[in-house]
């Protein structure tokens, strides 16, 4: 059993005891001058007779129980022995993570026990708030009961002058001068279907009642209006269905199924030629898609 001057180097740098890294703090703690240390690794002693360069036999035991080692880990060569090391020295530093990790929760527990503890002291149940709460309820239904007429009128006023107002927007908002508006919001009174709807029915009213419809000119559902707006319905309904066929393309290209995402691309494709604007965007998808239809079936 020797520890040379390799093996003691390594011991230093292995970090297998942290409060020793250097020749210095090992000499403080065998109790020895630093200097003591350096004629270890000598060539020759004092008297120039020649000796071998190792750590002397009786300091061998101390140092082995400083950094916690056995002596069967002195019988291994060099670079096994700086591995034994490094292992040993990483165990340990995760051991003491582990610790620390521990330590660091029970101290959080203990943390929130404290919290829990004081919270539940110094909590005090007061039927304040739920009087208050009681006669305001009260006060509010009392209030409720002897103005009811009057919200009732209110409300039913407010109502009507919203509706008119809102209809007289959707026909003013929305005409073709306006130009063409791509979104839509279904809960929007303005909604193109409606307001087709809402101009069928006016004009129907108009010409069973041709002197109804001299009295209102403002309000009136002309032909080129009611045109326009069928326009905007036809066309959002290609859309609708171009994108609905590119979408069952693609899952049944997911689900394999090659020759129903082959149709319903061709459909999508045939949809898109009949459709009065160019989307060329759109196009270079489908032929994307009709592209790896191909391929997977070849």
């Amino acid at each position: 059993m020797r520890i040379d001057k390799t093996k003691l180097n390594t011991l230093l740098r292995s970090g297998l005891n942290p409060d020793i890294k250097t020749r210095k703090q090992l000499a403080a703690y065998l109790g020895l001058d630093p200097t003591s240390l350096t004629r270890w690794f000598a060539t020759r002693d004092r008297l120039g007779n020649p000796r071998y360069p190792v750590v002397p036999d009786r300091h061998v035991t101390k140092i082995l129980k400083l950094f916690n080692l056995t002596a069967e880990a002195l019988s291994l060569t060099e670079e096994q022995f700086r591995q034994h090391c490094f292992d040993l020295s990483l165990q340990y530093s995760k051991g003491q993570d582990k610790l620390a990790e521990k330590s660091a929760f029970r101290l959080e527990q203990v943390a929130q026990r404290t919290l829990t503890i004081e919270n539940y002291a110094s909590k005090k149940t007061s039927k304040l708030p739920l009087l208050i709460g009681i006669t305001l309820i009260v006060f509010f239904l009392a209030w409720f009961t002897i103005n009811r007429n009057n919200l009732a009128h209110w409300f039913s006023d407010a109502t009507s002058s919203k509706t008119t107002s809102n209809d007289n927007e959707c026909w003013l908002g929305f005409a073709s001068s306006l130009g063409d508006y791509a979104q839509d919001d279904e809960a929007d009174p303005c909604h193109y279907s409606k307001l087709l709807h809402n101009a069928i029915t006016e004009l129907k009213a108009e010409n069973n009642s041709p002197q109804r419809a001299e009295s209102s000119v403002g309000f009136g559902a002309s032909q080129n209006y009611i045109i326009f707006l069928s326009e905007q319905l036809d066309q959002r309904r290609i859309s609708n269905k171009i994108t609905l066929n590119i979408e069952l393309g693609k899952s049944a290209l997911h689900s394999k199924n090659y020759v129903a995402a082959q149709q319903y691309f061709h459909t999508a494709n045939e949809l898109l030629l009949a459709n009065n604007k160019e989307n060329r965007q759109l196009s270079a998808e489908i032929s994307a898609y009709q592209s790896k239809v191909k391929a997977a079936i070849n």
